[in-house]
């Protein structure tokens, strides 16, 4: 069949299988159909967001202020937890399969024979749908370190490194150092660049002074901090390096430091977005899977995409405000991922453990990941193996909910899309 009369289902059952691999990080053969493509972002905003953890939560707010301020937007993100128009969102809805349709076969023409992976594939294909949309705001989200990932053939106009944590050390490195000096490959000479970390590696900051970026640092150049329990204030400056304050706020659904990382990133730009349209941005963004509250057949759920130490450590942490007696979890991960600290980081909040096999590349069955929690000292007792994430939450939700109290699903993308059918959620 000619891969021109393609659907979206069998473009991405090719896609799948098109690469000797899945992840071949480089930016040879990516530039190279780049190149061919000819697109054209002159009118466009460009904002390139890479980091461990955080990225969609800060695309997610971005997205909502400049949406709130009259801009036209597109975001790129990934992975999916359901389907993939996810991955693309146009005005903050789905792209529809004909326009990927249209964008994969725009890319297979100009490939001429070049592989590409999956990713690399469907980067280029969000990148066409963005210079086909000419937003005045593109919203490109890193999907696996920044030097050599796809998105990088883009030159941004501000480049964001949200947080920096060990992850991916395969292609990444084994320490922060390394991982932060990956990273900071988004940046560009004689543009703005905002780190959120709050413990910023030193290659961040030596990567950006060799390079001649103007680095915007948490703490240093921009700060944050409660006013009360329902405000919070920002500080900083902007893209003339006037100070602005913006005092009031209200509390994001997402993590307080992607939202001051957010503010930063939009104060470096010539899009104005006033205090106003700031702070309902602010109370719309919302991001599927990032600490999701469901209600499901009287019991109350917890759907959160942690899947790695700092993203663990943040839940376990919002978990001892919001259930301090403990929560039931559901927990599946995939092989490559440090399944022991993950576990450590949220032991202090789990009561009992519910471990679903993920029937994926790469995924653990729940007698895998048992051996984890064996060797942290979890009692066999407080241990429950199951098939599936479907076969765990179903088993849950027949028990008393006046037993179960809490529950959360975690410990990747595939877990919390695991859950989502039998919740019937929909997409947020």
């Amino acid at each position: 069949m000619n891969r021109s009369e393609f659907t979206l289902e069998q473009w991405l059952s090719w896609m799948e299988k098109s690469h000797s691999v899945a992840i071949d990080l480089g930016l040879e053969r990516v530039q190279t159909v780049f190149s061919r493509l000819s697109l054209d972002f002159t009118n466009v905003h460009v904002i390139t967001v890479a980091g461990t953890n955080g990225k969609g939560s800060t695309v997610a707010i971005l997205d909502a202020i400049y949406r709130r301020s009259g801009y036209r937007t597109v975001c790129y993100t990934s992975p999916h937890l359901q389907v993939y128009n996810e991955r693309v969102r146009i005005n903050g809805g789905l792209v529809d399969d004909a326009s990927l349709v249209a964008a994969f076969n725009a890319v297979d023409q100009a490939r001429e024979g070049i592989s590409l992976t999956y990713f690399e594939m469907g980067t280029l294909a969000a990148l066409w749908l963005v210079a086909d949309q000419q937003p005045e705001v593109a919203l490109l989200e890193v999907g696996l370190g920044g030097r050599l990932d796809a998105i990088n053939v883009v030159d941004a106009d501000v480049a964001v490194v949200t947080t920096i944590d060990i992850d991916h050390v395969d292609w990444l490195g084994d320490d922060r150092e390394k991982i932060g000096w990956e990273k900071a490959g988004i940046f560009r000479k004689g543009k703005p660049a905002i780190c959120g970390e709050l413990d910023p590696p030193v290659s961040i900051e030596n990567y950006s002074q060799e390079l001649g970026s103007h680095l915007r640092q948490v703490n240093t150049s921009f700060e944050y901090r409660l006013q009360n329990n329902t405000r919070w204030l920002w500080q900083g400056r902007d893209i003339n390096d006037d100070p602005v304050t913006l005092a009031d706020l209200p509390l994001p659904r997402l993590p307080l430091q992607n939202a001051a990382t957010a503010l930063q990133t939009i104060l470096l730009s010539n899009l104005v977005c006033s205090p106003a349209n700031i702070a309902q941005g602010l109370r719309d963004a919302q991001v599927s899977g990032r600490m999701e509250a469901v209600e499901y057949q009287g019991h109350h759920f917890i759907l959160d995409v942690a899947h790695n130490p700092q993203s663990a450590a943040y839940l376990a942490q919002q978990l001892k405000k919001t259930d301090p007696n403990g929560v039931q979890l559901i927990l599946g991960m995939l092989a490559d991922k440090d399944c022991s600290a993950v576990i450590k980081a949220l032991s202090p909040v789990v009561t009992c453990w519910h471990l679903a096999t993920l029937d994926v590349p790469r995924g653990q069955t729940a007698e895998q990941l048992s051996s984890h929690l064996f060797e942290s000292g979890i009692n066999k007792q407080n241990l429950v193996c199951h098939d599936t994430v479907a076969d765990a939450v179903n088993t849950l939700v027949a028990t008393d909910a006046a037993t179960t109290g809490t529950i959360v699903v975690a410990g990747s993308f595939f877990t919390v899309g695991g859950a989502y059918p039998v919740l019937h959620r929909e997409l947020l």
